[in-house]
C-alpha cells in the first residue's frame, strides 16, 4: 500500500447507513458527527483509517452498550456484512457467493477487503474442505473480532453452518483468522434475498 490509509465511502454506507441506521440514537449520531461522520450529508469518497476506527468505537459504545468490547466488535462485523449484501449490487453478489459456497467465497474475500479500504493486504490459505486461514496486514479496527464477525457472517450467508472464526496472533495491526464451518446440504440453501438478521450469532461466535 502506498499513501495514507483510507476507507472508502461504500464501507461507511454499508455499516452506518444500511445496517445500523435504525439503531443509531440522536446521541450516537451527534458523536459520529463530532468525529467527522455526518449521516445527514452526502458522504465524501473516502475517510481516514483513524476516523473509521473512531466511528467503530462510537458504534460499539452506543449500539452495543453494556456488551464486552470483543463481542460488540464481532456484532459490528456481522452487521457490516448484512449491510454490504443488502444493496442492489450486494444482493447480486450474494446470489453468486451462495452458488460458490463458503470456501470459494472466503478465498475471494481479498477482493471485498480491497474494495473496502486501501490499507490491508490479504493472504488466504485453504486448510481443508471446510476451513480456511485468513491473514490481514491491517485489520482496520481496534479489536480483531470485527473481522472475525465479517468472516463468520460471510461463511454463514453462503451456506456454512456452525461457523467459528477465531482471531490469532493479533499484534495491534495484523492478525490471522482460522475460519471453520460445517457443510449445508445444497437443497437447504436459503432463497436468494437480502440477508436476514443473524439467528445463529450466539452459536457461531467464538468464546471470548
Amino acid at each position: 500500500m502506498t499513501g495514507d490509509p483510507l476507507v472508502y465511502s461504500g464501507t461507511i454506507e454499508a455499516l452506518f447507513v444500511r445496517a445500523l441506521e435504525n439503531r443509531l440514537t440522536p446521541a450516537c449520531r451527534q458523536r459520529l458527527r463530532e468525529a467527522g461522520l455526518d449521516l445527514e450529508e452526502k458522504l465524501p469518497p473516502t475517510y481516514s483509517l483513524a476516523q473509521w476506527k473512531q466511528f467503530l468505537r462510537i458504534a460499539a459504545d452506543h449500539v452495543y452498550a453494556g456488551m464486552p468490547a470483543e463481542a460488540a466488535y464481532y456484532s459490528l462485523g456481522e452487521r457490516f456484512i448484512d449491510g454490504y449484501f443488502s444493496g442492489l449490487f450486494g444482493r447480486a453478489l450474494l446470489g453468486m457467493a451462495r452458488l460458490l459456497g463458503p470456501k470459494r467465497s472466503l478465498t475471494q474475500a481479498r477482493l471485498c477487503f480491497r474494495a473496502s479500504a486501501n490499507c490491508s493486504e490479504v493472504r488466504i490459505v485453504e486448510k481443508g474442505p471446510t476451513e480456511v486461514e485468513v491473514w490481514l496486514t491491517d485489520i482496520g479496527a481496534d479489536l480483531p473480532t470485527f473481522v472475525a464477525g465479517v468472516l463468520a457472517r460471510t461463511a454463514e450467508l453462503t451456506g456454512g453452518q456452525r461457523v467459528v472464526a477465531i482471531p490469532e496472533g493479533f499484534d495491534g495491526q495484523s492478525a490471522t483468522y482460522c475460519v471453520r464451518w460445517s457443510e449445508q446440504p445444497q437443497e437447504e440453501t436459503p432463497a436468494l434475498a437480502a440477508p436476514p438478521p443473524s439467528k445463529a450469532a450466539a452459536e457461531s461466535r467464538p468464546q471470548l
